[in-house]
């Protein structure tokens, strides 16, 4: 295979693997069961094990801080953290998360952790392969 048509059909294999875990139904049905926007989901998501600052969550969610800020409020207001003061510094403020908010968050991986219907259809050596491939990819 050409450099070229490499890169096409890699550039065709990225695509179909974007639209699987991106754009898949998964995430409307997180927000519908939530009653929350993906955004807020994914954050209780990242602080289910551990609180984490504010741009500690800024980070890994890849937002600006003011959003965040914004969007921690929300949360706040609905019971699904709690804002605490760092131990060692004052300043810093962590998102801890509540019951309700764990509960949220399991609800919104139990939903994400179900396979795509296409993927459940393959047979089963075309998983394996699949896996086999996804690994060496990693």
């Amino acid at each position: 295979m050409t450099r070229s048509r490499r890169a096409t059909v890699a550039s065709e294999v990225w695509s179909t693997l974007t639209d699987l875990v991106v754009n898949n139904e998964h995430k409307r049905e997180v927000c519908e069961e939530t009653g929350l926007s993906f955004g807020k989901t994914r954050a209780l998501r990242r602080i289910i094990d551990r609180p984490l600052s504010m741009g500690e969550l800024a980070t890994v969610l890849g937002m600006d801080p003011p959003n965040v800020t914004t969007m921690i409020d929300d949360l706040q207001r609905a019971g699904l953290v709690e804002r605490h003061s760092h131990h060692s510094d004052r300043r810093v403020m962590l998102v801890v998360i509540t019951a309700a908010g764990a509960k949220t968050a399991r609800l919104a991986e139990d939903i994400l952790s179900r396979p795509p219907e296409s993927l459940l259809n393959l047979a089963e050596d075309d998983l394996d392969e699949l896996r086999r491939i996804l690994t060496t990819l990693r």
